[in-house]
């Protein structure tokens, strides 16, 4: 604890000098800015003045925090599950060109804000720039506006195109690609399909996202670098990811996994909330699907059957849903209790919860491991089969998707969660591995942001893969020249022992050469097939 405190007071003594800070954050996600507010509000509390492009502005705003609300320009992204992809498609082929679309669609109505052009045209100065890093970069020429180093903030595992960036190793053997249902021990089928997901992935985000992207900064900031080159030029990038409940993989300096950086501590429960879980007995099955996803858009045949295997338990179902929504035909049993809206890190870690139904979403994901609660996962969109795949792996959850939800699927799995004691078991050690750390993922962030400040852009953290051709990266212009000297090597070796054979055989005796006739016919040896080749008759 003493370490610590030291650790602590040392952190305190290096930090960087009050900046003046830019956080563009233009993308409509709550559970995005859930994550994106702690660090911009730890940034503040560290006497730093930040500026923010948000579409949630804070109910108690800290002196040094100045808002520039983007809130009602578009709507918040929400999915509505009755909705189903029937194509030919694959489905992470569709869910990335959705995301894409989102996001360059997020960046033109952004773009046009007068609020955001009188910011660019502006007299500020800023020391740094956050930049959210996801579905487009329209905005990455703001570091070069305001000649300011750029940090990446990103609320997911690395995205292919961002390990270009960066010059982080793909590794597409055993780790998985986001938006795949893959472990790292993978097949041979697998890792084909993982490789060619990545690399259709980034030829996706060029077409369907760079070039309209570029198109938008060109006309916001006017002509400039392209934003492939800018992008290679990211001092830092924050991943809400870590390697105990992610993917173990190769990671440059430059690239740091902040995972668990929106769990706050300081939630606390409704009184008629904390009341419920103290005297629940039997336990709690706490079913959200997050900010995004309504379970109140489930199709009615499935939530029916849903609402049958419920019924039949003796705990009570804590559900985040709006029930003036659902059919009228349709009955909630008596064991489930809804509420709009629930503070769900402080409700997870109540020790009366027993089991976790999400959607798979990596924030409530991080929530349940630190919580140390096993998890029934629903995927739905994005990365969510990836997480459920993970916390599948490692033994703290159950997988099923809507296109399986039946009565039995959904009972077997629930039974197995609340009575095999293996996953209470496997979801108390996870939780020790995700919270042991050096420091906290939020100071984490905090200290590297301010690394970047103290190092004046922390060049020095870029990696060399950056300046190289993709010959050069891999080593392909290195085959070529091995290939090319083994062959002119075993050329000439070829041409050496052609014209020593012939100057031997020229003064070999007749009587030899009938003898090593015969004895060739007996024993074939590779140098008698040799000899033989390359004999002719002596003079």
């Amino acid at each position: 604890m003493q370490a610590r405190l030291l650790w602590l007071v040392a952190l305190c003594a290096a930090a960087a000098h009050a900046a003046r800070i830019l956080a563009v954050l233009p993308t409509n996600t709550r559970s995005h800015y859930a994550m994106y507010g702690r660090l911009i509000e730890a940034l503040a509390k560290r006497q730093h003045h930040v500026t923010v492009l948000t579409h949630f502005t804070r109910k108690h705003q800290l002196t040094n925090i100045e808002e520039i609300n983007l809130a009602g320009t578009i709507p918040e992204i929400t999915n509505n599950l009755t909705k189903q992809h029937n194509s030919l498609k694959p489905e992470f082929i569709h869910n990335l060109e959705q995301i894409m679309k989102e996001c360059v669609q997020a960046c033109e109505i952004v773009s046009q804000l007068p609020a955001v052009k009188a910011l660019i045209n502006s007299t500020a100065t800023f020391d740094l720039v956050i930049i959210e890093v996801f579905g487009s970069e329209c905005f990455l020429p703001f570091g070069r506006r305001f000649q300011a180093p750029v940090v990446g903030i990103l609320s997911s595992v690395p995205l292919p195109w961002v390990n270009e960036q960066l010059g982080n190793p793909e590794a597409t053997a055993y780790v998985p690609a986001y938006m795949m249902s893959y472990g790292q021990h993978m097949s041979l089928w697998e890792r084909l399909v993982n490789t060619i997901a990545v690399l259709w992935a980034k030829f996706m985000y060029k077409y369907k996202s760079q070039i309209p992207s570029q198109v938008i900064a060109d006309r916001l900031f006017g002509p400039g670098p392209k934003l492939e080159t800018l992008a290679q030029n990211y001092s830092l990038v924050l991943s809400n990811s870590h390697f105990s409940i992610n993917e173990v993989r190769p990671l440059v300096p430059a690239f740091v996994e902040v995972g668990g950086l929106h769990l706050d501590n300081s939630q606390t429960l409704p009184e008629e909330l904390k009341s419920l879980l103290d005297e629940s007995y039997d336990g709690v099955i706490y079913w959200s699907f997050g900010s995004m996803s309504r379970i109140e858009t489930i199709a009615n045949e499935k939530l029916v059957q849903i609402f049958k295997v419920i019924s039949e338990l003796s705990q009570i179902v804590l559900v985040k849903m709006d029930r003036r929504m659902l059919a009228k035909n349709l009955t909630v049993p008596d064991n489930v209790y809804t509420m709009d809206w629930i503070p769900q890190y402080k409700t997870l870690c109540h020790p009366n919860i027993k089991v976790f139904i999400s959607h798979g979403g990596l924030l409530g994901t991080q929530e349940a491991v630190a919580c140390g609660v096993p998890m029934l996962t629903v995927p739905l969109y994005a990365d969510q089969a990836l997480n459920g795949r993970a916390m599948q792996d490692r033994g703290v959850a159950r997988t099923i998707t809507l296109k399986e939800t039946n009565k039995e699927t959904w009972r077997d799995a629930l039974h197995d969660l609340l009575t095999d004691p293996k996953y209470k078991q496997n979801s108390m050690k996870l939780k020790e591995t995700f919270l042991d750390r050096p420091l906290p993922p939020l100071e984490t962030a905090v200290y590297w942001i301010e690394y970047v400040l103290r190092h004046e852009g922390a060049s020095h953290l870029r990696s060399p893969a950056q300046d190289l051709s993709f010959v050069q990266y891999i080593l392909l212009d290195i085959v070529v020249i091995s290939v090319a000297v083994t062959l002119v090597t075993v050329y000439i070796l070829y041409i050496l022992f052609r014209y020593l054979s012939r100057r031997c055989i020229r003064w070999w005796p007749k009587e030899k050469l009938v003898f090593e006739k015969r004895l060739f016919r007996r024993n074939r040896s590779v140098f008698h097939c040799l000899f033989w080749i390359y004999k002719f008759k002596p003079n």
